[in-house]
């Protein structure tokens, strides 16, 4: 898949699979950088430069402001880079083997004025408490009846993947989230899926056949509810252009707690993009582009 999110705003608080990103063997570039110190706009600098030489890019959307990247991976390359900053901190696994860091505060021109730290954090307290109300209200979304589709025959779901030849030894499944509650509603990516055929099943069923395509050997894309992710929402198997998923349908007063968290969400942006509006005239973005500029000539040498 070309895109995805790899946290959610659930019933449970931010859920994160960045712990699974990215795929073994893969390196990591680690961004660390606080709001408006140009973490999104490196990534989308060095996708754009990939993509402009025919890579393959995977990109991660923020659930937070899903116009905004908080990753992205180059199979080609074997190199990935993500933001870790909080909610989803991120760590290598192995300094300078497996990943290494790349701190843009170093760009950052300081001290703040008094008034701006007192702003700062101000903002970040209100933030702080509109998602915390966001997640009650996705508690209470998934309490009163977050409905899915009905189960299915699961010999049918197992019919098709038996259809399917093997292709080797188990392949572990990827996790992501193919949808998000965001500040911009329930936003969907099925859209990159459309040459696929979608299946409405059951989580039970997918459950099943997310094993069955893993033991199978296939490359398998499996995807938790943003609202509940102890719940399957889909299995993507791209190569065989084949898409299980199941339908979210809400009952009314679930609906009502599910905009109720999505202003919430709305709420927290604002606060966001004016804690980046002090940050951003403190940054060396001159300098900060010379250095990117120097990283895509190294990459794609």
């Amino acid at each position: 898949m070309e895109s995805y999110f790899l946290g959610a705003n659930t019933k449970a608080g931010f859920f994160s699979l960045y712990g699974d990103f990215p795929p073994e063997g893969a390196y990591l570039h680690i961004l660390k950088g606080g709001p408006g110190t140009g973490k999104s706009s490196l990534l989308k600098a060095i996708a754009k430069a990939a993509k402009a030489r025919g890579l393959a890019v995977e990109q991660v959307l923020c659930s937070g402001d899903p116009d905004s990247l908080d990753g992205i991976y180059i199979p080609a390359l074997g190199q990935a880079w993500a933001d870790g900053t909080a909610p989803h901190v991120l760590e290598p696994r192995l300094l300078g083997v497996t990943g290494d860091y790349l701190d843009l505060s170093r760009y950052l021109l300081l001290p703040f004025s008094e008034a701006e730290k007192q702003e700062l954090l101000s903002l970040q307290a209100q933030n702080r408490d509109c998602y915390g109300l966001a997640y009650q209200a996705l508690a209470d979304c998934a309490a009163k009846g977050s409905g899915r589709t009905e189960p299915q025959d699961e010999d049918q779901v197992r019919n098709i993947l038996e259809a399917l030849p093997e292709k080797g030894e188990r392949r572990p499944a990827r996790r992501c989230f193919l949808s998000a509650i965001s500040c911009r509603g329930r936003l969907s990516l099925d859209a990159q899926l459309s040459d696929c055929v979608t299946l409405q099943e059951s989580p039970a069923s997918i459950s099943l056949a997310a094993e069955l395509a893993q033991e199978r050997g296939y490359m398998a894309f499996l995807c938790p509810s943003p609202l509940d992710p102890e719940s399957p929402e889909a299995l993507v198997l791209p190569e065989e252009k084949l898409v299980l998923k199941a339908v979210f349908m809400p009952s009314e007063e679930a609906s009502e707690a599910l905009r109720e968290a999505i202003s919430r969400l709305k709420e927290a942006k604002r606060l966001h993009d004016r804690m980046e509006l002090i940050y951003r005239p403190h940054m060396d973005f001159r300098s900060l582009g010379e250095y990117t500029e120097q990283l895509i000539r190294k990459l794609f040498l």
